[in-house]
């Protein structure tokens, strides 16, 4: 019998928001998602959850072929790594991501690498588009925020 582990955060154990970065490179949460993960509810997680898995089916499709999803679902099961089999995209990744750790073919896995690429590719690439989200969700919310604050200064003698 297989049990499925369930996958209870992002983090990899890699932050980089330590070191000043806004979107960590290992999980590609935004800093205040790493603060606060723990005091998130559930839906607040799911949300997060879900973007991250949709940057995962923007970016993969452009470097990996699934050709059998039940394969890769077994991978995941026979390296034990935690998981959902649900979610394909995430299941690759994480296939990827072991194997640039221990030894794991990815022969037979059910999927396949497109020509020299690594994780490190990928990586990179889901983290330009973390952080292209981040600026425009985040930063721009900054900006109206203090654009408003400024302009309640201005008209505060008013009143």
């Amino acid at each position: 019998m297989t049990i499925n582990k369930p996958l209870t955060t992002p983090c990899v154990g890699l932050c980089s928001t330590v070191f000043g970065d806004s979107v960590c490179r290992g999980c590609m949460r935004f800093i205040h998602e790493i603060i606060d993960w723990n005091r998130y509810n559930d839906p607040q997680k799911q949300l997060v959850w879900q973007r991250l898995d949709e940057h995962l089916q923007v970016i993969l499709p452009q470097f990996v072929r699934v050709y059998d999803p039940r394969k890769v679902i077994a991978t995941v099961q026979q390296y034990n790594l935690a998981h959902n089999p649900n979610n394909i995209w995430r299941c690759v990744y994480d296939v990827i991501r072991a194997s640039d750790k221990r030894v794991i073919s990815l022969e037979d896995s059910g999927f396949q690498l497109k020509d020299n690429v690594q994780l490190k590719d990928i990586n990179e690439r889901l983290y330009a588009l973390a952080t292209a989200y981040y600026q425009k969700d985040f930063l721009r919310a900054a900006r109206v925020a203090n654009d408003t604050n400024a302009e309640g200064d201005k008209l505060s003698p008013l009143l």
